[in-house]
């Protein structure tokens, strides 16, 4: 029973004695020799029957705290994998945590927007500000940037040490709508510092070298310095400028394989005709000087595909001259002149 239906708790068996029809008890023994035996008689046993408990096959429930830790672990997966609120209602992870712990209830949808994942940012913020708090001199980074559906954001993030280790957290993070004029921006970098107390802190702040926010920095007198990675894009961008036709052809091919995708799919039966591999297009992206440097690499390992195919389609763009190719097959065997 054990062994089978583990859950199943037995109940208690109990025994009762027994005689026999000349009043002696049933098992006594006697010696082989004809002497009775002076050992006692054992009674028979027998179990009685009872019937097993209805709650032995009703579904347990879980504890309270053991379901809260379930669902805060929960909240921290949606919140540090970036998954929809709406997880909870799929069937398939429903089906998924069922098959983990049937005890467990999932939390609706409603739950964990207004509940659980206020619970969680309230509690992670409380955490950070202490941190942040410790820290006798602190670093700032700030960045503004533009969505694909041209919303305007800004970021603010804290690097401080914490045991002898760097540490970073970020402060605010929020929608940008005003004119980025240098004393909109100063006025919002200096919120988030007050916000987290952290104003008197700050022995620099890094940026990119926009002329606003480096203007905002001398509003209140803090060290600004400007982002290397920033500064490096600004200087190969700078070294292209000799390049540049060569540089559209290429980005125009690019571009025209990225939105038609009769163009693309023909690549692709090109290459494999030509037995070679079927490489993704790299597009360029202005402000990281690396991606063109990889739209360059793709461009010339697909080289005869790419001249093939534009030929075919009759697509329109400007194809490159023997120099122009002789150019980009430089930059990409020597990145340090490119």
């Amino acid at each position: 029973m054990r062994t089978v239906h583990p859950t199943v708790r037995l109940a208690v068996v109990e025994l009762r004695e027994t005689s026999g029809p000349a009043g002696d008890s049933v098992g006594a023994s006697t010696s082989t020799r004809g002497v009775k035996s002076t050992q006692p008689s054992r009674p028979t046993q027998r179990p009685t029957a009872t019937q097993s408990p209805m709650d032995q096959f009703m579904p347990k429930s879980m504890s309270v705290p053991k379901q809260g830790q379930i669902d805060s672990a929960l909240a921290k997966m949606i919140a540090i994998d970036f998954q929809t609120f709406s997880i909870v209602e799929d069937r398939g992870f429903r089906n998924y945590s069922n098959s983990l712990n049937s005890m467990y209830t999932i939390p609706s949808r409603k739950t964990l927007s207004k509940s659980l994942i206020p619970q969680l940012y309230e509690s992670t913020q409380a955490s950070v500000r202490e941190r942040v708090q410790k820290a006798t001199a602190v670093c700032l980074t700030t960045d503004c940037w533009t969505s694909r559906v041209t919303t305007s954001y800004m970021s603010v993030t804290c690097h401080f040490i914490e045991d002898f280790s760097m540490s970073s957290c970020l402060l605010d993070c929020f929608e940008f709508s005003d004119i980025h004029t240098s004393e909109n921006l100063a006025e919002e970098l200096l919120r988030v510092a007050r916000e987290w107390q952290v104003d008197g802190k700050v022995v620099c702040c890094v940026s990119d070298n926009a002329a606003n926010i480096t203007k905002a920095m001398n509003i209140f007198k803090w060290t600004h310095y400007p982002c290397l990675a920033h500064k490096i894009n600004l200087i190969v961008r700078d070294a292209l400028k000799g390049m540049k036709p060569t540089v559209d052809k290429v980005k125009a091919a690019v571009e025209y394989f990225h939105r038609s995708t009769v163009g693309a799919e023909k690549l692709k039966f090109t290459q494999r005709q030509m037995g070679k591999p079927e490489l993704r297009h790299k597009q360029d992206c202005t402000t990281r000087w690396i991606s063109t440097f990889y739209m360059w690499k793709w461009f010339l390992e697909s080289k005869d595909a790419i001249i093939s195919t534009l030929a075919i389609v009759n697509a329109p763009v400007d194809a490159l001259t023997q120099e122009e190719w002789g150019v980009e097959e430089r930059g990409v065997q020597s990145p340090g002149t490119f």
